[in-house]
């Protein structure tokens, strides 16, 4: 799902750039100008991301969001050990998607350590002990602590950048 919000957004913003080029070429607005509209569409495409990452999971995977403390209801072994790795990484409100799945892979998501979103299989939150999941789950969450979409999203600014200018040229030569 994630891959997809890359390849679609990157999609978006790189047709974005055609008019701006344009306005560019007929001096409407500067280079540093459009460069900066490249900047604020892919600021805008971050702040979004969570967004559509949690519709997405509802909508195609029938994900049900569920927080920390409704997981400690049925497994209270796995709501302590998720608790205790959240408060070492600085991970506030973590919830969980549970999708209905037979994969025990794990996916995080999240938006600079805020709004973070645990995707789990529904069979991971039964009561008996899942020793095997528990390094899983603090595995995922320690890469949820260190990853930060926005490089990605400022790749896809230099990118726009460079395609924008290289169009601004073509069209006044």
């Amino acid at each position: 799902m994630l891959k997809i919000y890359y390849l679609v957004t990157f999609a978006i913003g790189t047709l974005m750039t055609i008019p701006v080029a344009h306005w560019v070429q007929i001096q409407e607005v500067g280079a540093r100008g459009a460069s900066i509209m490249a900047l604020c569409w892919n600021v805008l495409f971050i702040m979004v991301l969570p967004l559509v990452m949690d519709w997405g999971e509802r909508r195609y995977f029938k994900a049900r969001f569920m927080a920390l403390e409704e997981v400690a209801q049925t497994n209270p072994e796995l709501a302590n050990v998720i608790s205790e790795q959240c408060k070492k990484l600085s991970i506030p409100g973590l919830r969980f998607a549970v999708v209905d799945t037979a994969s025990d892979e794990l996916f995080s998501y999240g938006l600079w350590r805020h709004n973070p979103r645990l995707v789990v299989p529904g069979n991971f939150l039964s009561a008996e002990p899942k020793t095997t999941l528990i390094p899983s789950v603090e595995a995922e969450l320690s890469r949820f602590a260190t990853q930060d979409h926005t490089f990605v999203f400022l790749f896809f600014t230099v990118v726009q950048i460079s395609l924008l200018l290289a169009l601004a040229y073509v069209f006044i030569h």
